[in-house]
Parts: structure tokens; sequence; C-alpha cells
């Protein structure tokens, strides 16, 4: 009888339907906690707030003084890193306040996504993303400042005012080089997206735009 009960127990098990399995988690860099989560409460935002933050975050990427961009990253959901327009959040490297500071001094290669074009993971040391995707031109001048209105327009679906519903975007827009044939497709973008923490403008994602094939 018990040989017939524990069978039966099993076969139950077997036929009961399965939890879903769970969402893949965005990889995060050393430091606290952190997530890319967008469904956190956010509070409203003064886009010129924003726009001051995005400047002087700007300002401290070319000195390369992460500490600086550190004091804006959001507490909880920490800084998610872009390559191009389109974010995939599970993609992507996630950078905590706590481990901004360490950027240049990590030397550990991580994978930030996909390459354009041949698909391959994008695997580079912080510096080295830095230098690809994150400050390859000089955005603090020569730039157009575009607040929730971008203007860089790629082949890559832009998908950060979906991503970030409540979100403020800052685009340094670079526009392409002109020649006697006509402009080339070396413009480029570097995209802050910012969310309302306590009245103060947080820092959830740093996004780079170029060309796409």
């Amino acid at each position: 009888m018990r040989l017939v009960t524990a069978l039966l127990s099993m076969l139950l098990v077997a036929c009961s339907p399965k939890a879903p399995p769970s969402p893949a988690t965005p990889p995060v860099a050393p430091g606290v906690g952190a997530t890319a989560s967008p469904s956190a409460a956010i509070e409203s935002l003064d886009p010129d707030r924003a726009r001051a933050a995005a400047v002087e975050i700007v300002a401290a990427l070319k000195r390369r003084d992460m500490a600086t961009v550190a004091k804006y990253a959001h507490p909880e959901r920490g800084v998610l890193f872009a390559p191009y327009a389109y974010i995939e959040l599970t993609q992507h490297q996630v950078w905590t306040a706590a481990a901004l500071p360490g950027w240049f001094a990590d030397t550990k290669t991580r994978t930030w996504g996909t390459e354009d074009g041949t698909g391959f993971p994008i695997e580079k040391t912080p510096a080295e993303y830095f230098e690809r995707f994150v400050f390859p031109k000089d955005f603090t001048t020569g730039a157009t400042i575009n607040v929730n209105a971008d203007q860089a327009r790629g082949n890559a679906i832009n998908n950060a005012a979906t991503v970030y519903p409540d979100g403020v975007r800052v685009e340094f827009y670079l526009p392409p080089t002109q020649t006697p044939e006509g402009p080339n497709i070396d413009w480029r973008a570097l995209r802050l997206v910012f969310v309302g923490v306590a009245e103060e403008a947080k820092l959830v994602a740093v996004i780079h735009d170029q060309w796409t094939i």
C-alpha cells in the first residue's frame, strides 16, 4: 500500500504544471546589488534638472572621472551601459554606484552586448568599452543637446523611451562630417537616461548610438 501511495504521489508531481522560469538577471558589476528593471517606482523629473546633470556627467566622462558619474547612479538600479540604440536589459552590463569609481582599475573582460554586423559578443575590459562605446568622440564640443527628442536616426531601433517610459533622455548628438559627395555616416550620439529620486536626477542608462548595418 505504501508503495502504491508513493507512486501516485510521484505521478501527481510529474503531471503538475511547472512554474515559468525566472527572467534572466542583467549582468551586474561588483558592488551593491542593482537591477536594470524599469518597473521600480520613480518620480517625475524636471527636464532642466536632468539636462544639467547630463552636462556635468559628460564633462566627467571626458576627464575619465567615474567617481563623479557614480554620484548620479541610481541607488538601486545602478547604471546600464548599452553599446547601441536598442536596449536589451538582459544583455548589457549594469554598474552600481559602489563599483563605478573603480571602472578604469578593473581589468576583467566582460560581455557588454552583441557587435553590430558580426553578431559576435562584445568582450572588452571596462577601459576598452569606454573608448569604443562610451566616449569615442568628444561630446563636450560641437554636440547638439536634445531632451526627450532624440536627433540620432540610425538603422537600429531606439527603444529607450519604451524601456524607460517615465525617464528623461538627454542626448548629445555629433552630426556627420561633410564631404563633396555628401555627409559621411560617422555621426555619433551619447544618450543618458535619468529618473527622479527624492527630487534628484538619477542616472539609469548610458546609451551609445551610431550608424549600424
